[in-house]
């Protein structure tokens, strides 16, 4: 005879469903209000504030401690990424990709936006002839290109061989146009250097399937309304421990490089996105 669930373990469970989707939907309705209420300055100053609190990625955490990933020693070993040379490295953390670049034997001048990441940055690179690292964000770095000086301003005239776009950081550009001017400001700046960029794909932010996701569009769509404002884009979102991100397809990462002048010399979604773009001639 079959066993029969218990009357208070049903119960049980359907409490627990119940907190799990209000838990959920709690979330939902956080990011939503964030994303529909902060301007691209206020989510990138969010970002600094919850990256600095983050000691998993300077030396000592976690992070850090892994070194290169394997899918990144392998992209380096991949032509046309050149063998040696200054590489620019941007969105740097707390110095995890600028270590394992010097092991490599690259010279590596990186910045990072987060205060306290870029603290750690600077004394990893102390540590390390040929490496300098300075403080600034991507929107500095397109400042910078433009002749408007800043705090990237030393980064313009010189020579880069190679450009590194730090783990997954192109996707905290959760504007459109910040984006292309990223590219078009790398393609000024390094205009034979090929870039290795990371970024989070369509799946990777653990969002659920189920009736509490189903809600998410049509909140974007009355917030908008409400605060007369544009919906944020399909793909965008937030987590506490790792602020706005945008999430991009592997087609729209191809148009952005096609659209700034690059071919994709490699691209793979697995163990974790990331391309290769070559300079186009």
């Amino acid at each position: 005879m079959a066993a029969v669930v218990p009357v208070w373990a049903r119960a049980l469970l359907l409490v627990d469903r119940a907190v799990l989707s209000t838990v959920r939907l709690a979330a939902l309705v956080r990011t939503e209000l964030l994303l529909a209420g902060l301007s691209t300055s206020e989510r990138e100053a969010v970002n600094a504030a919850v990256f600095s609190a983050e000691d998993t990625y300077a030396p000592g955490g976690p992070a850090f401690a892994q070194g290169l990933f394997a899918w990144e020693r392998e992209t380096l070993a991949t032509a046309p990424f050149p063998a040696a040379g200054r590489v620019l490295l941007g969105g740097a953390g707390g110095g995890r990709e600028l270590a394992g670049l010097c092991a490599l034997g690259y010279d590596v001048v990186a910045f990072e936006p987060a205060p306290a990441l870029s603290d750690a940055l600077a004394t990893v690179a102390a540590q390390h002839p040929g490496a300098r690292a300075l403080r600034g964000a991507y929107a500095d770095l397109v400042l910078a290109v433009g002749g408007g000086g800043g705090p990237l301003a030393a980064l313009v005239g010189e020579r880069y061989d190679g450009v590194v776009l730090g783990w997954a950081s192109l996707s905290h550009l959760t504007d459109a146009g910040e984006r292309a001017e990223l590219f078009a400001a790398l393609r000024a700046l390094a205009p034979t250097a090929p870039v290795l960029l990371s970024y989070l794909g369509p799946d990777d932010d653990g969002r659920a399937n189920g009736r509490v996701e189903r809600l998410r569009a049509p909140l974007r769509r009355g917030l908008a309304r409400v605060l007369r404002s544009a919906p944020a884009a399909e793909g965008a979102g937030f987590v506490p421990g790792a602020g706005f991100y945008q999430r991009f397809t592997a087609a729209e990462i191809e148009a952005l490089a096609t659209a700034a002048g690059y071919d994709v010399a490699l691209h793979e979604r697995e163990p974790y996105p990331h391309a290769l773009l070559r300079p186009r001639a």
